[in-house]
């Protein structure tokens, strides 16, 4: 089996500064390494080699030096690197890249091309499902699990869900997408260096791949970046130390009011001003939102995307349709309704397959092919970012993954703020093709308050037939109260982290974040150690949370953790090491045991959160 893993050469995200008054990035000094994820997936494919005849190739995409990140690799198992290099590829968007590594791996023609779940600089998932659809294939995301069935030639992996996971089947050849867990995360030592050193990487052009040379960089890519917006911190960042528990809680509490004074904006207040006037005849530049669902019904992500649409509208005067993959009741057509939703239209994927599967997206696509709206909102979650990226790769269209917020500008032109660099960048993207598509973040938006006499007009899609291989879920599994969709729409959040000791402490841990009314989150060595589920894990390879307080208790707050953070409205942390990062990404923080600590602090403000939020 020839294995191809994609490799993204990435700054060391952790070590860039930046300059807020001449509102620049510092890159000066700051090394470079093989992004994280994409070393699990490098890590597992060579586990995956069972015999001579199987192959692990690495293939990045960037400028001259990335041949240092495949040296990395080759030390690491690979058996071949190659460096796509070219000045026409600079400025590529996801899908720009997608098409140029596409060509790059139809000449190696791999069984299984591996892929992480996002780079960790410009934090998208976009580019292997893009991939898997320029190439004609299927793809799995979210892997934490992979294994090869040589006797079917196919792969079988465990697919993280906001709810759990699934247990899928897929044949080769396909795509890949690995997140944690999937491998341990391994480092070449010196002497492995020195002999991977020795090796050659090839190089490629993209006049080697195909003589149309506009469909990369800058002119092959639909979306562009306007003038990046610089985030200044502005956490107060004050320590509390050698205070007896109750004289070090009261301090806390006053900072507390303070904070929730200065960011006073209930998560179920509506858009100001929003107005109330509906456009249901209007399709043109109409608002489409994919509706997402749960065990219990319409996650609120969805309601969140209803009340951005109808935010939008204010300017397109055009209506808001809400697409309803699954079963479609009386109930939830009329919560979409209530929400904000002129028309639903619903596809029975019973037939076709989930909705991270080529059937679903081919069928969606067809149909947007046909309306071109003005823009598509989908949830940034597992299965929304699988959808849209698909969706985007087959009609060619721009996408912005992972956006926080969306404006109209003067021009008529739908801007999507995507955070970037660990949320220190906030980088306005916009589309050339219609229609945007665009994935939000959950627990960001506001809904609307819901209409109870709206109505909206239902229509049945019919799926188009599709013929092509796909993934097959085999297990689906509902993890035991997760937390995630709980997590992303909470006010109050309280993380737990190693500091706390071990699991046989989450109990107390769990007594006292209920006794505030907060929803427990974690880090990824918490999840890794088996005490947490990954569903609660909160950074960059987690959830981005923003809660009105968070209470970071034994989290040491390293840079992979707090980006998952800096929406939050008043950060406390309790730690025993004052060293500890976590203080610097604080408003307050407590310098103490926490067994000691925790419960004064929770006695004194539980009566100012009941009251505040």
């Amino acid at each position: 089996m020839k294995t191809a893993v994609c490799v993204k050469y990435v700054p060391v995200v952790s070590r860039i500064t930046f300059d807020y008054e001449k509102k620049t990035i510092v890159r000066d000094g700051v090394p470079s390494e093989v992004n994280p994820f994409d070393v699990l997936g490098l890590v597992r494919a060579v586990e995956l080699k069972s015999g001579p005849g199987d192959e692990v190739v690495a293939v990045s995409m960037g400028p001259p030096q990335a041949r240092d990140g495949l040296v990395t690799c080759m030390a690491l198992g690979a058996d071949r690197g190659i460096l796509l290099t070219d000045r026409a590829l600079a400025g590529s968007d996801t899908l720009a890249t997608a098409r140029a590594l596409g060509l790059a791996l139809q000449r190696e023609q791999p069984d299984l091309i591996v892929c992480g779940r996002n780079s960790s600089d410009a934090e998208t998932g976009q580019v292997g499902p893009e991939l898997a659809e320029l190439l004609g294939l299927p793809h799995i995301s979210q892997v934490r699990k992979l294994d090869y069935r040589p006797d079917t030639n196919t792969v079988v992996a465990e697919r993280i869900t906001d709810e759990g996971y699934q247990v899928i089947e897929c044949p080769l050849p396909a795509v890949v997408c690995v997140t944690e867990g999937v491998a341990a995360e391994t480092f070449a030592n010196r002497q492995q260096m020195a002999e991977a050193q020795e090796r050659p990487v090839e190089e490629l052009t993209c006049s080697q791949l195909t003589e149309d040379l506009s469909q990369f960089g800058l002119e092959g890519s639909p979306t562009w970046v306007e003038d990046i917006r610089l985030v200044e911190p502005t956490r107060q960042g004050i320590m509390i130390e050698e205070q007896t528990p109750e004289d070090a809680a009261q301090q806390v509490v006053r900072l507390l009011l303070e904070g929730l004074e200065s960011t006073d904006t209930p998560a179920d207040d509506q858009p100001s001003a929003l107005d109330a006037t509906r456009y249901p005849e209007e399709k043109g530049r109409a608002i489409w939102v994919v509706a997402e669902t749960a065990q219990a019904g319409l996650r609120r992500v969805t309601l969140e995307l209803l009340g951005k649409a109808r935010q939008l509208t204010e300017t397109t005067r055009s209506q808001v349709v809400a697409v309803l993959i699954g079963e479609a009741d009386a109930d939830t057509v009329e919560t979409l309704a209530a929400y904000g939703a002129d028309r639903v239209l619903t596809l029975d994927n019973s037939s076709l397959g989930p909705v991270c599967g080529r059937s679903v997206a081919n069928t969606l696509a067809g149909i947007l092919d046909a309306e071109r709206p003005y823009a598509v909102l989908f949830a940034a979650t597992a299965d929304g970012r699988d959808l849209a990226s698909r969706i985007a790769a087959r009609l060619g269209l721009g996408l912005t993954g992972d956006a926080i917020d969306l404006e109209i500008d003067g021009e008529g032109r739908l801007v999507q703020l995507k955070p970037a660099l660990g949320g220190n960048v906030i980088a306005p993207i916009l589309s050339k093709t219609l229609p945007n598509l665009v994935t939000l973040r959950p627990g960001l938006l506001t809904p609307i308050q819901p209409e109870a006499d709206a109505s909206a007009v239902l229509e049945e899609l019919a799926a188009n037939p599709f013929e092509g291989d796909d993934i097959t879920i085999l297990e689906t599994h509902f993890e035991d109260d997760p937390g995630g969709i709980a997590l992303a729409q909470a006010e109050v959040v309280l993380g737990a982290g190693m500091g706390i000791g071990g699991p046989e402490n989450l109990p107390r841990v769990r007594s006292l974040a209920t006794e505030i009314g907060a929803t427990v989150a974690t880090t990824r060595n918490v999840v890794h150690a088996g005490w947490l589920p990954h569903q609660v894990q909160v950074g960059i390879s987690g959830r981005t949370i923003a809660p009105r307080v968070y209470l970071a208790v034994g989290i040491r707050g390293v840079f992979d953790h707090t980006v998952g953070i800096q929406k939050a409205g008043v950060i406390i942390a309790l730690n025993s090491n004052r060293r500890h990062p976590i203080f610097k990404a604080a408003d307050v923080g407590i310098v103490g045991d926490w067994e000691e600590y925790l419960p004064a602090l929770v006695a004194a403000i539980k009566p100012v959160l009941a009251e505040s939020l």
